[in-house]
């Protein structure tokens, strides 16, 4: 891009582990060039390396809060992020995750920001509703429409979650999918970096990447692994979050202790990944899962939850993207698809992957061209093209 760059806002909670994060300390690196970006960050947790050039707006709140207080904040907060834009010329500021969401839209309504607004929808809203109290779920489908009806565009990240927000929440506003990129250039140069960690040649390793966070349903994931514990297997858990030490009082009541390794929070995942022999996801909901694609980047066989949304149209394209698997699990092009919730048919899974070696080698034979569509150099640029033109 020749002249002036354009002024870019991108607003998130933080930048603590998780896979919006990711994809925005990524987007940060590949667009620094094309834009002058601006962080806006709900609380300064950064555990992502971003470009030193990348000014940032801290707006200085705790993560952990009460409904109401936060409710309540959220005009304020919207006049704050109004007058840095002001101030600073922004004409663009992009969202990701449903607070800055709603600040935006604020910022929009009540402050007469005239800028492009673009949110960008990173989980499937319908099921992470489904499960809390009506007046929650009320509120939160309200606010959904309040927002994206004040954005010129909404970004999703697969073709699931557009249906499910213009089917089930009626946007209006004009709602494009991108799928999450990866960088396979790093995965590639650190994926066999020691891990600190001795692989026993003669154990199976079944690995996961994520949060500990109730939607990820790791004690899903444990209760499978306890039907699997008389296999000469183990278990790898990199990640962290609120839900740390439950997990780790599961492990202890279900004696897994030697089973089990916590490998805490990891900047660079893939060298446990690469050394494993199988990824398992247990989520109860997704946007569109990036540890996937990067599970597969590595050549690894990955199993899945067949949750909305993500994972069918990453693991079997080809197939209903309307369809679940139910009762048992299924093969799909690119890896093993499991019923949400269902610990036999996930031990089950798990089991067919460790004893099936062709199977595996056919997963994993087909796994790095999958990943290869992914790559942030073949993505990028669908989301300077959305930043640049909403």
């Amino acid at each position: 891009m020749n002249g002036i760059r354009p002024k870019l806002l991108i607003f998130i909670n933080t930048l603590q582990s998780g896979g919006a994060e990711r994809v925005v300390s990524l987007l940060l690196g590949h667009l620094k060039d094309d834009f002058e970006i601006h962080l806006a960050l709900y609380c300064n947790i950064i555990d992502y390396k971003i470009p030193a050039e990348i000014k940032i707006l801290d707006l200085k709140q705790p993560l952990k809060e009460g409904r109401l207080i936060r409710l309540l904040k959220l005009p304020f907060l919207s006049y704050k992020v109004y007058r840095y834009c002001k101030q600073n010329a922004i004409n663009i500021s992009v969202a990701f995750l449903y607070r800055p969401c709603y600040i935006n839209a604020l910022m929009k309504s009540c402050w007469g920001y005239t800028g492009k607004v673009i949110m960008c929808e990173r989980t499937h809203q319908t099921t992470m509703l489904q499960n809390q109290n009506q007046l929650y779920r009320w509120f939160s489908t309200f606010m959904v429409k309040y927002s994206y009806k004040r954005a010129n565009l909404v970004l999703a990240n697969s073709y699931a979650m557009q249906t499910d927000l213009i089917e089930n929440f009626r946007i209006k506003t004009p709602v494009r999918v991108i799928y999450n990129p990866i960088d396979l250039g790093f995965i590639k140069n650190h994926k066999d970096e020691d891990p600190g960690f001795v692989f026993d040649k003669n154990i199976f390793y079944f690995v996961n990447v994520g949060g500990f966070r109730r939607e990820k349903n790791h004690l899903l994931l444990l209760q499978a692994f306890f039907i699997l514990k008389n296999l000469p297997c183990k278990l790898l858990i990199v990640g962290g979050g609120i839900m740390e030490e439950e997990l780790k009082q599961k492990v202890k009541d279900l004696g897994l202790g030697d089973k089990i390794v916590f490998c805490g929070f990891e900047s660079n995942p893939f060298r446990f990944v690469s050394r494993s022999d199988c990824f398992v996801l247990s989520s109860d909901v997704e946007g569109f899962p990036n540890v996937l694609i990067e599970a597969l980047a590595c050549g690894k066989p990955v199993i899945s939850t067949d949750c909305h949304s993500g994972p069918r149209e990453l693991l079997a394209p080809a197939t209903d993207l309307h369809h679940r698997a139910i009762n048992n699990y299924e093969i799909g092009e690119y890896g093993i698809l499991t019923p949400v919730n269902d610990i036999t048919a996930l031990a089950l899974a798990m089991r067919k992957m460790y004893e099936d070696a062709e199977l595996r080698n056919r997963f994993a034979s087909r796994a790095a061209g999958r990943a290869q569509q992914f790559d942030v150099n073949e993505i990028k640029e669908f989301f300077h093209v959305a930043f640049s033109g909403a």
